[in-house]
């Protein structure tokens, strides 16, 4: 079933499509609601959006188009992952964290120079690998796919990875001396001038909803922040909230925007009709994974024969040359997308119910490939919250892996491709920051 099969169906059991939809949605929101602190919280829209992504294998079922032994296969996963998800205890909401009576004491193990030191080095290789991409590839919201920035396996991917670890460190950081940290005059200047490149970089980026992410640094910000010194921040995290508020709404006028560039750049008339025509496409396709594989068996046709670890692990393979680019198998996503329209550049997310399905026969065995990426998630959600020190950079490393676990619901191979940038980068960015501040004190016995 392609994209215009379902969306024939889905006009003809409008109704029941927008009740699964509803009510999945509505049902993960309370399975996972002491995990959920606030709207602003990531976790607020993983869950929505797997709700809505999900409804969609009821919705086959119900209407008999794909067999009994995906949907059981996808409720062991789903209730598997959930049980691994829950193996570790949710943050504190944040009233709780704002009531504390007494400021928490913070555990000096890196001074403010040292944070300032990091904070320049991080904005300033984004700026470089970003104003880079922009000279040799373009900018990324007039491309056919802006998946395909960094692909080929030409050497160039290491500056997106780069990107990745330096950007998000550096608007952390950016936020954190806006809001909890006295500037100099110049250093104010350059906050702004950051801050002006972080939002023009995520407009261009063709991502839909890049600025939730900003919604989302502020967030963790704030709730380690709230670790670190209790109530004695709530006035900042009352005016943090305003401007998140402010961020949301701009999200979507956002979208809106990028949707009209896109369609103008294919050539189709760009108006609030077809741009909300698009917008209700995307929302009833978080789950289009589900009707592009299940239906007629289209999933034992895509069976991979290279294996499950092959595919999670290709990109560290990959990036270190440990296997050729070529050698390693096609993203599951696009291998949909393939079977359907041919070769290209892009694919539905390959959710790990579907990863499950796709390399596991047995039912056992996709339970517990779903329950440990629950596991892992949580962890890092939650677990890692507790486990790290009262300081702000251990902050910056929390938010580099917390605010990346959206991948996993996606697609767990995009995951750990995150994770192996940040293995890579973060150290790097950590000693050049060091010896800076090192080099700095030869000369200024006060720095």
């Amino acid at each position: 079933m392609n994209y215009l099969d379902f969306f024939l169906l889905a006009e003809d059991n409008l109704y029941s499509l927008i009740i699964f939809s509803l009510v999945l949605t509505i049902i993960y929101l309370l399975i996972y609601r002491k995990y959920i602190l606030s709207i602003f919280d990531p976790m607020f829209l993983i869950f929505l959006t797997s709700g809505l992504a999900n409804a969609i294998v009821f919705y086959l079922f119900y209407l008999n188009e794909i067999r009994s032994h995906y949907f059981y296969s996808f409720l062991l996963t789903e209730f598997a992952f959930i049980g691994g998800f829950f193996m570790f205890k949710p943050i504190s909401s944040l009233d709780n964290l704002v009531s504390q009576k007494i400021a928490l004491r913070e555990e000096k193990i890196f001074d403010d120079n040292f944070i300032t030191i990091l904070f320049y080095w991080a904005s300033a290789l984004h700026l470089f690998s970003q104003c880079l991409t922009y000279t040799f590839v373009g900018l990324p919201i007039l491309m056919e796919s802006r998946l395909t920035t960094y692909s080929g396996g030409s050497g160039f991917g290491i500056f997106g990875r780069l990107l990745d670890v330096s950007s998000a460190i550096g608007t952390f950081l950016l936020f954190y001396r806006i809001f909890y940290s006295m500037n100099s005059r110049a250093g104010k200047i350059y906050n702004y001038f950051y801050l002006f490149f972080v939002v023009f970089a995520m407009i261009v980026s063709g991502s839909k909803t890049n600025l939730l992410f900003l919604i989302y640094y502020l967030f963790i910000l704030n709730i380690y922040m709230l670790k670190i010194k209790g109530r004695d921040i709530a006035r900042q995290i009352q005016r943090i909230r305003k401007l998140q508020k402010i961020l949301l709404i701009s999200s979507v006028v956002l979208l809106f925007l990028v949707i009209g560039i896109q369609l103008s750049t294919l050539g189709d008339e760009s108006n609030f009709a077809s741009s909300l025509m698009l917008l209700g496409k995307r929302i009833v396709s978080f789950g289009d994974i589900y009707f592009l594989a299940l239906p007629n068996d289209v999933i034992i046709q895509l069976h991979d024969k290279q294996g499950p670890l092959l595919q999670l692990f290709k990109d560290p393979l990959g990036m270190f040359r440990v296997i050729p680019w070529t050698s390693l198998p096609t993203d599951n996503g696009f291998a949909v997308s393939s079977y359907h329209y041919g070769d290209i550049p892009s694919g539905p997310n390959p959710r790990y119910n579907y990863f499950a399905m796709l390399y596991f026969g047995n039912y056992f065995i996709q339970m517990v490939y779903c329950f440990t990426i629950g596991i892992f998630v949580s962890f890092l959600r939650n677990k890692l919250f507790f486990v790290f020190p009262k300081h702000i950079l251990f902050g910056v490393i929390y938010m580099l892996f917390s605010i990346n676990i959206i991948y996993a619901f996606q697609d767990m191979p995009t995951m750990i491709l995150k994770c192996t940038s940040i293995v890579c980068f973060l150290p790097l960015i950590l000693v050049l920051s060091y010896f800076t501040m090192r080099l700095l004190r030869l000369y200024d016995s006060n720095f």
